[in-house]
């Protein structure tokens, strides 16, 4: 790997079933996979958000998932 290639790392989430769909229905409309449009996401997300401490999105306690 030359110095330019940058590393990834696989990682996994769990979504719910609606959500799941609407990234599967973004995916098959543009002819990329699910895995592109959530990587996307996750980059755009970094780019505008990254540099804070705190999350600007606060999940409301009945949607939130246990860890």
């Amino acid at each position: 790997m030359s110095g330019s290639e940058k590393k990834s790392v696989r990682t996994s989430v769990i979504l719910p079933e609606e959500a799941h769909a609407r990234v599967q229905a973004l995916a098959d409309a543009n002819d990329v996979s699910a895995a592109w449009v959530i990587r996307a996401a996750i980059l755009r997300f970094l780019e505008e958000h990254g540099g804070q401490t705190e999350l600007p999105l606060r999940l409301p306690r009945a949607s939130r998932v246990a860890v």
